[in-house]
């Protein structure tokens, strides 16, 4: 019985390895860090101000990946009903690439990167 105890909790714990290291596999697709947000200085510099200001409209500012010819980039959004905005999509060194409306019908793979922790932004 021990054996096959000793044997379950080495399946376990060769599993859980696996399964760490395909989680940090998938995050350095991201411009090839590990966590883009703190990984990133022009980006970490964007929440960050983000983060301090005192305007309530902060609340409604997330920011997105995506892929655009291939590569991946970055753009903001305003969830605020009555905020009419500019955003533009950048690469991973945080170059223009062009305006995110001119360019949304071209990128693919959007996924929500960063968000208010006290967003009023619906993802659902």
């Amino acid at each position: 019985m021990k054996k096959i105890s000793n044997s379950l909790i080495i399946t376990i714990l060769l599993m859980s390895l696996v399964l760490i290291s395909c989680e940090k596999t998938g995050n350095n697709d991201i411009c090839n860090v590990s966590d883009p947000v703190e990984d990133l200085d022009w980006l970490r510099s964007a929440i960050e101000e983000n983060e301090q200001s005192d305007s309530d409209l902060s609340r409604y500012i997330y920011y997105m990946t995506a892929k655009y010819d291939g590569k991946t980039v970055f753009f903001n959004g305003n969830c605020h009903p009555a905020v009419n905005y500019v955003s533009f999509v950048l690469d991973c060194n945080g170059d223009t690439l062009g305006n995110t409306n001119d360019l949304y019908d071209e990128l693919t793979d959007i996924h929500l990167l960063w968000k208010h922790e006290e967003s009023e932004c619906n993802f659902n």
